[in-house]
């Protein structure tokens, strides 16, 4: 197992675009760690830079306090599932996932032992084993490759968006195995996904990107979700995501309250929050959608709004209000 650190990492192609951005994070010694972020915020690339397939353009990598910046890949003992699946079509299965317990020179009996259990968890049958993996559908083929990298021991595991080519079946069952391998072993291993629902379920911490390669916050999921340090983080967490108002906050009978113009808030603000908040000034107020109580009918200390879009989403019912 290992613990992962970035020092100040920068990473620029053609000289102005950047991609990584002063990265710091320190991914903690078996624990799953997501990078979260819209498409383009530079999640693959710092996998790549984690394992070797990047030159970094300034700071360092450190695996288990060991400086690996220059190492290339094959000495970091890590193993790398890719978005789009690395396999052998000429060939068979079978041989697709022993090719790294061959390279350790282990026997053939206990090839097969490994692969028998790798493969059980997968959803491999073994009765294609002698199969072209040519033959193989997109989801197929991404399970062989999570097969791959699972069967040996490795200090670290970078899975690059995995499961976004697979059906949302498999993708429950893959979810559940990775994160039953992990806590039974305890792998460390760095997930990349533009999926909140699965950084949500699957991490231990989750570290959110933005364009340019920039980390806007590393913490636990719970805490992510319910205390965002930025607006964007606010927004880019939640299904959908934090209403925010500008409000103004003033001192009245010694409590704070927020003035939102169409309404105003006092005597309910956490003390914690007070504390912060020691003079007159402008700030941003952020409520999920769930905290908020709705009712047709007018309710003393309610904010009287018009619903103008409402939206059926299964079991919910997303209401667009105004005030």
């Amino acid at each position: 197992m290992a613990k992962i650190v970035l020092e100040h990492v920068r990473k620029v192609y053609n000289g102005n675009v950047v991609a990584v951005d002063d990265m710091n994070l320190e991914v903690p010694d078996g624990k799953i760690v997501s990078l979260l972020g819209p498409s383009g915020c530079g999640k693959s690339t710092t996998m790549r830079l984690i394992a070797g397939f990047e030159d970094m353009d300034e700071g360092r990598i450190l695996i288990d306090d060991q400086d690996v910046t220059t190492w290339p890949p094959n000495r970091r003992n890590l193993s790398m599932v890719f978005q789009f699946p690395v396999v052998y079509d000429t060939m068979s299965i079978y041989d697709n996932m022993a090719i790294p317990l061959r390279t350790l020179k282990m026997k053939e009996s206990q090839i097969r032992e490994i692969l028998h259990d790798v493969s059980s968890n997968l959803g491999i049958d073994e009765n294609s084993w002698g199969s072209k993996a040519s033959r193989l559908s997109i989801s197929d083929r991404q399970r062989l490759s999570l097969a791959h990298a699972f069967a040996v021991e490795r200090n670290l595991y970078i899975l690059d968006e995995p499961f976004s080519n697979i059906d949302p079946k498999s993708r429950i069952k893959l979810t559940k195995y990775v994160r039953d391998i992990q806590q039974k072993k305890g792998h460390t291993l760095i997930f990349v996904t533009h999926s909140q629902s699965e950084a949500l379920t699957l991490s231990d911490k989750i570290a959110v990107m933005e364009k340019n390669g920039r980390l806007l916050q590393f913490d636990s999921p719970e805490e992510i979700y319910s205390r965002p340090s930025s607006t964007f983080v606010g927004w880019f967490l939640g299904n959908p995501g934090m209403n925010f108002f500008k409000c103004r906050a003033k001192r009245k009978d010694g409590r704070i309250c927020l003035d939102g113009g169409s309404f105003i808030a006092s005597g309910k603000l956490p003390l914690a929050y007070e504390t912060k908040i020691t003079e007159e000034r402008n700030i941003i107020l952020g409520i999920r959608p769930e905290h908020v109580l709705v009712s047709k009918t007018a309710i003393d200390d309610y904010i009287p709004c018009h619903c103008n879009f409402s939206e059926p989403i299964g079991s919910r019912l997303l209401a667009k209000v105004k005030l």
